[in-house]
């Protein structure tokens, strides 16, 4: 995906009165180009994998979930990956296990 600046953008630079120096204008010029340029996502965790090592880190066992989660069925089921999360369960461990909704909101393959 290529950008290109707009021709008065670029007058402006050169004309530009505060820009006296030579490496004052490059300098401008080089942050506008970088400005344009499309942005890089980070690639972000698989969220059952995230989920198990918030777990993890906070020695929660497959039961302390249950009140985010609903039953130890669903719990199962989610850890497994045989059942997606749903929408109530994303907002509870994004809530009380601090679990960013970027990560808990991707899609995964269930079995």
């Amino acid at each position: 995906m290529e950008y290109s600046i707009p021709e008065e953008v670029m007058e402006q630079l050169y004309t530009n009165e505060f820009a006296t120096e030579t490496a004052d204008m490059d300098r401008t010029i080089l942050s506008v180009v970088r400005a344009g340029q499309p942005v890089k996502k980070e690639t972000l965790p698989d969220p059952i994998t995230h989920l198990k090592k918030v777990m993890r880190e906070k020695r929660l066992r497959n039961m302390d979930l249950k009140i985010y989660i609903g039953s130890s069925g669903n719990v199962s089921a989610i850890l497994n990956k045989r059942q997606a999360l749903s929408l109530r369960m994303i907002r509870n461990l994004n809530k009380y296990l601090h679990i960013p909704a970027e990560i808990l909101i991707q899609p995964y393959d269930c079995r």
